[in-house]
C-alpha cells in the first residue's frame, strides 16, 4: 500500500509539470486540486491514478456534475467591511465561522491563532462560512460572504464551461478542473481581493492547503510584478495521501510545518525544496487544548453509510469498543451534509438497539475516525488509542513510508490501529500565543 501511495503522487507530481506550458497560461497548473477527502471532480482524478488506467467519465458523471453545479452558491456574494481600510502592508487570507469573532467584532483566527486587533497593519481578507453576519466588524476586516441558496442564474456556469472548452481538446483532466467549482470560486475570489493589493504590499500570509484560489492569488502576484513575499502555514494535521500539497508553479515561497515528518514528507515527496520549509511549532494546536475521547468522528465526505455502519458493528461485536458509550462527531463543515446526518441517525439507531454489555471498560478509551482525516494525527500526539475505518483504503491510510514515525495495525482490510514512535514528530504543539513576529522571521 506504501509503495502504492508513493507511486501515485511521484505520478501526479510529473503529470502537473506537463501542463506548465505557455499553452496552459494563465493558469497553468493552479486549478488542480486532488484532496483525497472531497468528493468532488479530484475524485474522478485520483482513481485514475490509483487504478493506473482511465477512469469511467460516465460513472462518475454525477459526482462531476455536482461539483460544477455547486458554483451556483459562488453567484450571489456579497463582500463586507466597516468602510475604508486603513494603511497596511500584511495580508491574511482565511476562513472563519461567526463564533470566531469576539464583541467588539475582531477575529480570533483559529488557524494562526492570532487576534486581528493585534496588528493594525494587517489586512484581513475573511472566507466567512456561517448565514448570520456578526453584530460589528473590525476596521480592518473584509468578509466574503457566499450565498446560502443557489442561485438560478445557470448561464453563468454554461458561459464558464464554454470559456474553458478550449482545453478539452488537451486534455480531459485538465478541462474537469478548469469548469470545478474551486476553480470558479478562485475567479470570483481574485476579483474581489485585487481592489485590496496594491504595491506597498509586504507579504501574504494564508493558512495553505493547496486550493486554487489560494494558488491564483499568488500567480496574480507574480504575474503582475508585486513583490510581496508569500508564506503559507500547513495547518491541518498529516494527511495520510497528501497529494493537494505538492508544490507547483504558483505555491508560497516559504512554507510553515509544525514536525519533522512534515518537513521530510515536503521536501523529499511533494517536490518542495528545503529552504522554502521552516519548522515550528503548531500555532493552532497547543499543548493546553484537549480533544474528546470516547468519539467516532465523521469525515467531510461520507461515500458509504452502509459499509461504515457495518465497520462499526464489527468493532463492536468483535470487543475492540463498546458503541453504545462512544458520542459521534460530525465534521464542522459538514454539518448541512444529508449523508452525514443520515449516518449519525444510523448509529444512533444501532446504539439504541445494543443489549449486550462489554465487561471490558477499558475498551471505550478509543477515537474512531472514518475516512481520511488529520484528527487522527492530532490524537495519537495527544496521548490517545486511535481506530480508523478506511473507505477508500489507498487514499485513507497512513504509512510510514511517507510518515516515518507512523506505526499501523491492520485489523481487517479496512479497518487500522495507529500508534507513534516519538510524539512531537508530526506535530510539535505550541505553548503560547503567536505573534506576527515569529511568522514573518
Amino acid at each position: 500500500m506504501s509503495r502504492s501511495q508513493i507511486k501515485i503522487i511521484f505520478k501526479i507530481k510529473k503529470y502537473f509539470s506537463s501542463f506548465c506550458k505557455l499553452k496552459y497560461s494563465p493558469e497553468f497548473d493552479n486549478i488542480f486540486y486532488p484532496a483525497s477527502y472531497t468528493n468532488s471532480i479530484s475524485s474522478n482524478f485520483l482513481k485514475e491514478f490509483e487504478l493506473n488506467k482511465k477512469s469511467n467519465f460516465f460513472k462518475n458523471f454525477i459526482i462531476i456534475l455536482k461539483d460544477i453545479f455547486y458554483s451556483l452558491y459562488f453567484i450571489n456574494h456579497t463582500i463586507y467591511s466597516q468602510g475604508e481600510v486603513r494603511e497596511y502592508d500584511k495580508i491574511v487570507v482565511t476562513w472563519a465561522f461567526k463564533e470566531n469573532f469576539d464583541k467588539n467584532g475582531n477575529l480570533n483566527d483559529r488557524y494562526l491563532n492570532l487576534n486581528s486587533n493585534k496588528d493594525k497593519k494587517v489586512l484581513w481578507f475573511v472566507i466567512y462560512m456561517s448565514d448570520k453576519m456578526p453584530n460589528i466588524i473590525g476596521k480592518n476586516l473584509v468578509l466574503f460572504l457566499r450565498s446560502n441558496k443557489k442561485s438560478l442564474n445557470i448561464f453563468k456556469i454554461i458561459k464558464f464551461i464554454l470559456i474553458n472548452l478550449k482545453f478539452l481538446p488537451k486534455s480531459l483532466n485538465y478541462f474537469l478542473f478548469s469548469i470545478s467549482s474551486f476553480n470558479y470560486f478562485s475567479q470570483i475570489l481574485i476579483k474581489k481581493l485585487e481592489p485590496f493589493i496594491n504595491y506597498n504590499l509586504k507579504y501574504l500570509i494564508m493558512p495553505y492547503e493547496g486550493q486554487p484560489f489560494q494558488n491564483k492569488i499568488i500567480s496574480f502576484l507574480k504575474i503582475n510584478n508585486f513583490k510581496t513575499k508569500t508564506i503559507g502555514y500547513i495547518h491541518s494535521p498529516p494527511l495520510a495521501l497528501p497529494t493537494n500539497f505538492i508544490n507547483k508553479m504558483f505555491s508560497p515561497q516559504k512554507l510553515i510545518v509544525n514536525g519533522k515528518d512534515q518537513y521530510y514528507c515536503f521536501s523529499k515527496i511533494l517536490g518542495w525544496k528545503k529552504s522554502q520549509i521552516k519548522i515550528l511549532p503548531s500555532f493552532r494546536f497547543l499543548k493546553k487544548n484537549k480533544i474528546k475521547v470516547n468519539s467516532i468522528y465523521l469525515p467531510l465526505t461520507v461515500r458509504d453509510e452502509k459499509f461504515i455502519l457495518t465497520s462499526l458493528k464489527y468493532l463492536n461485536d468483535y470487543n475492540y469498543i463498546y458503541i453504545k458509550n462512544l458520542s459521534v462527531k460530525n465534521h464542522p463543515a459538514a454539518k448541512e451534509s444529508k449523508k452525514n446526518i443520515k449516518l449519525i441517525k444510523m448509529i444512533e439507531s444501532y446504539k439504541k438497539n445494543i443489549k449486550k454489555k462489554h465487561t471490558n471498560k477499558k475498551k471505550n478509551n478509543f477515537l474512531i475516525f472514518i475516512g481520511a482525516s488529520g484528527g487522527i494525527i492530532e490524537a495519537l500526539e495527544r496521548g490517545h488509542k486511535v481506530i480508523q475505518i478506511v473507505e477508500t483504503p489507498i487514499l485513507d491510510i497512513y504509512s510510514s513510508t511517507i510518515w516515518p514515525n507512523i506505526i499501523k495495525k491492520k485489523l481487517n482490510d479496512k479497518i487500522y490501529m495507529y500508534s507513534i514512535k516519538k510524539r512531537g514528530s508530526l506535530i510539535k504543539f505550541g505553548d503560547k500565543n503567536n505573534s506576527f513576529k515569529s511568522i514573518l522571521n
